[in-house]
């Protein structure tokens, strides 16, 4: 079992950046990872970009070199190149949020290792079981925004990609053995499509426990979680790290009538208390409005028939039954929210969900099962 230091070239010097990025461009492919500061600052950006080919190894500053990446966004649309990462739907994502960049032709290891039947598809786990490969873990929670980076987070960084490659074409192969390469391009693709989620507005209603405040508890809530986010864009941290959920639901059902009972919090920087308090004297202090603060909606949910349950039922035991045949997660193969989205339909809008709601490989894995099952059910 080794631990290697990949060799690396860290760049942080335009020219050097631009470089580097022309002559990754004749490439036939290249593997690339990213490093965000999302558990350090209030918006999150990318902090360093990795990027390994068949004879190198590049990680790049983009916070020193942002005006100098116009060859990264040739290289990542280039459908010419294949571009390889593992569990790339943050990196797609947070692509397209913070530079504009998209990619083409990728191929991701995490979604090929879980369609070879692995029941452990993390890099680290993958690398031990491909090459005795280990990688230490230690630094996931860095501060990638920190400057100067030291040499060892740096050589993390380029481990991260290093393996990529080799990875990429063994897995390749076994799925080519095991007929289901087509399958895993398929997902490739749809990889390419994912948008960066929309920013969620604040709301007490996405903290956990706050739909069972009182209303008056829940509007406090509510006026306290925009202090919190305003603070941590003051301070550029995370709202998590400027007070947490908890403090705020232990105010808004016992609110604190003055500063010293504000400093007795327990669970939070007396710095940050200090230069919150009269704020949320303020919000705690003023009366509630009637239909102040977010009200859960109507529930939408209507309960399975029992003819429903029954056919439901028998979906998972066709599902299990291709989880153990094929060897792959029962919630790749067909998850639970579709199966029950089956159950609801009458059977002739549900055998035609199966042609056109399900992607290619789900109905060329399952389709014929799903139907048999759906044939025999009970019409709903």
């Amino acid at each position: 079992m080794s631990e290697p230091s990949p060799e690396y070239r860290f760049l942080d010097d335009p020219r050097g950046v631009e470089e580097v990025l022309d002559s990754l461009a004749g490439e036939k492919e290249i593997a690339f990872d990213l490093e965000a500061d999302s558990l350090h600052s209030y918006r999150e950006k990318i902090c360093l970009i990795q990027i390994s080919s068949a004879g190198a190894n590049i990680v790049i500053d983009p916070l020193t070199c942002r005006g100098s990446l116009r060859g990264l966004e040739a290289l990542l649309g280039d459908a010419r190149v294949r571009k390889v990462v593992h569990g790339g739907d943050y990196d797609v994502r947070l692509l397209k949020k913070d530079l504009g960049f998209g990619v083409r032709n990728l191929f991701d290891t995490m979604v090929a290792a879980q369609f070879s039947g692995r029941t452990r598809f993390g890099l680290a786990a993958i690398l031990e079981e491909s090459f005795s490969v280990s990688m230490d873990k230690k630094y996931q929670r860095a501060d990638w925004s920190a400057r100067p980076l030291p040499e060892e987070l740096l050589a993390y960084a380029a481990l991260d990609t290093a393996w990529l490659l080799p990875l990429k074409q063994h897995l390749e192969a076994e799925l080519s053995r095991l007929g289901r390469l087509s399958w895993a391009e398929e997902e490739f693709r749809l990889l390419e499509q994912i948008e960066p989620q929309p920013a969620k507005k604040i709301s007490a209603l996405n903290v956990k426990g706050a739909r069972r405040l009182e209303p008056w508890s829940r509007a406090l809530l509510q006026r306290l979680l925009v202090i919190r986010d305003e603070a941590a864009q003051r301070m550029d941290r995370p709202p998590f790290k400027v007070i947490s959920n908890q403090v705020l639901l232990s105010w808004c059902q016992s609110p604190p009538k003055s500063k010293e009972e504000v400093m007795q919090t327990r669970g939070a920087s007396k710095r940050i208390l200090a230069l919150l308090a009269p704020a949320v004297l303020d919000a705690l202090g003023r009366p509630v409005e009637p239909g102040e603060g977010p009200a859960p909606p109507p529930s939408e949910y209507d309960p399975l028939t029992s003819d429903q349950r029954k056919l439901l039922q028998s979906l998972k035991q066709v599902r299990t039954g291709m989880e153990e045949k094929l060897g792959l997660p029962p919630g790749l193969l067909v998850n639970s929210t579709t199966l029950e989205r089956l159950c609801r339909m009458e059977t002739g809008e549900a055998l035609a969900f199966i042609d056109t709601g399900l992607k290619d490989w789900q109905r060329e894995a399952a389709g014929e099962e799903l139907r048999k099952s759906l044939g025999s059910g009970t019409e709903t």
